[in-house]
Protein backbone atom coordinates (compact mmCIF):
# COMPACT_ATOMS: atom_id res chain seq x y z
CA UNK A 1 0.00 0.00 0.00
CA UNK A 2 1.45 3.38 -0.97
CA UNK A 3 1.37 6.58 1.06
CA UNK A 4 -1.74 8.00 -0.66
CA UNK A 5 -3.72 4.84 0.03
CA UNK A 6 -2.73 4.82 3.70
CA UNK A 7 -3.78 8.48 4.03
CA UNK A 8 -7.06 7.61 2.34
CA UNK A 9 -7.62 4.75 4.77
CA UNK A 10 -6.86 7.01 7.72
CA UNK A 11 -9.26 9.70 6.46
CA UNK A 12 -11.96 7.06 5.91
CA UNK A 13 -11.49 5.60 9.40
CA UNK A 14 -11.61 9.00 11.11
CA UNK A 15 -14.68 9.95 9.06
CA UNK A 16 -16.48 6.72 10.02
CA UNK A 17 -15.67 7.22 13.71
CA UNK A 18 -16.86 10.85 13.67
CA UNK A 19 -20.02 9.75 11.82
CA UNK A 20 -20.85 7.16 14.49
CA UNK A 21 -20.06 9.51 17.39
CA UNK A 22 -22.21 12.22 15.79
CA UNK A 23 -25.19 9.86 15.39
CA UNK A 24 -24.82 8.72 19.00
CA UNK A 25 -24.63 12.33 20.19
CA UNK A 26 -27.88 13.12 18.35
CA UNK A 27 -29.69 10.45 20.33
CA UNK A 28 -28.40 11.53 23.75
CA UNK A 29 -30.38 14.36 25.34
CA UNK A 30 -27.52 16.41 26.89
CA UNK A 31 -25.48 16.39 23.65
CA UNK A 32 -28.26 16.89 21.11
CA UNK A 33 -28.21 20.68 21.36
CA UNK A 34 -24.45 20.86 20.85
CA UNK A 35 -24.53 18.31 18.03
CA UNK A 36 -26.94 20.50 16.11
CA UNK A 37 -25.78 24.01 17.06
CA UNK A 38 -22.01 23.61 16.63
CA UNK A 39 -22.11 22.35 13.00
CA UNK A 40 -24.65 25.04 12.09
CA UNK A 41 -22.52 27.80 13.61
CA UNK A 42 -19.38 26.44 11.93
CA UNK A 43 -21.18 26.20 8.58
CA UNK A 44 -22.47 29.77 8.79
CA UNK A 45 -19.05 31.08 9.82
CA UNK A 46 -17.42 29.12 7.01
CA UNK A 47 -19.81 30.53 4.40
CA UNK A 48 -19.35 34.06 5.71
CA UNK A 49 -15.58 33.60 5.71
CA UNK A 50 -15.61 32.43 2.08
CA UNK A 51 -17.88 35.29 0.96
CA UNK A 52 -15.71 37.78 2.86
CA UNK A 53 -12.60 36.39 1.16
CA UNK A 54 -14.26 36.68 -2.26
CA UNK A 55 -15.26 40.28 -1.49
CA UNK A 56 -11.76 41.15 -0.30
CA UNK A 57 -10.24 39.63 -3.42
CA UNK A 58 -12.63 41.60 -5.65
CA UNK A 59 -11.88 44.78 -3.70
CA UNK A 60 -8.10 44.50 -3.87
CA UNK A 61 -7.69 43.13 -7.41
CA UNK A 62 -6.96 45.87 -9.95
CA UNK A 63 -9.29 46.05 -12.95
CA UNK A 64 -8.08 44.44 -16.16
CA UNK A 65 -6.56 46.60 -18.88
CA UNK A 66 -9.07 47.54 -21.59
CA UNK A 67 -8.93 45.50 -24.77
CA UNK A 68 -7.91 47.39 -27.87
CA UNK A 69 -9.56 46.63 -31.20
CA UNK A 70 -7.21 45.06 -33.72
CA UNK A 71 -7.01 46.91 -37.04
CA UNK A 72 -8.54 44.98 -39.93
CA UNK A 73 -6.36 43.73 -42.77
CA UNK A 74 -8.53 45.33 -45.51
CA UNK A 75 -8.98 48.66 -43.82
CA UNK A 76 -12.74 48.72 -44.55
CA UNK A 77 -13.84 48.29 -40.97
CA UNK A 78 -14.02 45.70 -38.28
CA UNK A 79 -16.98 43.71 -39.69
CA UNK A 80 -16.61 41.31 -42.61
CA UNK A 81 -18.76 41.83 -45.67
CA UNK A 82 -22.15 40.22 -45.30
CA UNK A 83 -23.97 38.62 -48.21
CA UNK A 84 -27.74 38.62 -48.23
Amino acid sequence: MNKDQSYGGLIFAVSAIVFIVYLISLTGEPWRTYAIEIPVVLGVLGILGITGWIGWTMLTTPPPAPLEAEPSATGTGSKPDEKH
